[in-house]
């Protein structure tokens, strides 16, 4: 099929994100705020692919919680940021495929279950121009598999959610948002496999 439109993950997908676990304990553990990050990876599991209308609902269920919005936005999202500078870098083949896609006329977005897409892009050597959207679940009031974002993508890119392509290095996530919301999936389980399109 041509696809008018391929969804993008951004982590585990775009970059290999193994070990990032490891250095976000690391970084959290000098501060002593280990207990925040297992706060924040709960809250996570507990609101996959829940729905709260707007992001200011999602993001006050998710800081009423006992998660601090400034150790989240000040401390944890910039850290992630460093971290991913410092140890990853985009997959050798990101910028040659976006670029083919582009030229066919195939529209392209990222969309992340995190903020700080555009800093995450940056930080891994993806220049954000390369896609034409930059999204975050959370500024839809969800998580993924909700398929909210995806159909505003879709709507956003003025293509049909039957003519997209999601990519993504999960499953559960990824695939599980792509089939509620009418579009095809190729889950990128290994990274050195280049997706065909």
């Amino acid at each position: 099929m041509e696809y008018k439109a391929v969804i993008w993950d951004l982590d585990g997908t775009l970059y290999d994100k193994s070990r990032i676990a490891l250095y976000l304990v690391l970084n959290q553990l000098p501060k002593g705020k280990l207990f925040m990050l297992g706060r924040e990876r709960s809250m996570r599991k507990r609101m996959k692919g829940m729905e709260f209308g707007t992001e200011k609902v999602f993001y006050d269920t998710f800081f009423g919680m006992g998660i601090s919005r400034k150790w989240y936005f000040e401390d944890y999202l910039p850290s992630m940021v460093k971290i991913i500078r410092k140890h990853y870098r985009v997959f050798p083949w990101v910028e040659e495929l976006f670029r083919d896609l582009r030229s066919r006329g195939v529209k392209q977005a990222v969309l992340s279950d995190y903020g700080f897409v555009k800093e995450k892009l940056e930080a891994i050597g993806f220049e954000p121009s390369w896609a034409d959207m930059l999204a975050d679940a959370p500024s839809y009031g969800c998580l993924k598999p909700s398929p909210r974002p995806f159909l505003a993508i879709a709507d956003a890119l003025g293509v049909k959610p039957s003519e997209c392509l999601v990519i993504g290095d999960r499953p559960d996530t990824d695939g599980e948002g792509a089939a509620a919301a009418g579009m095809d999936f190729v889950h990128l389980a290994d990274i050195k496999t280049v997706p065909k399109i």
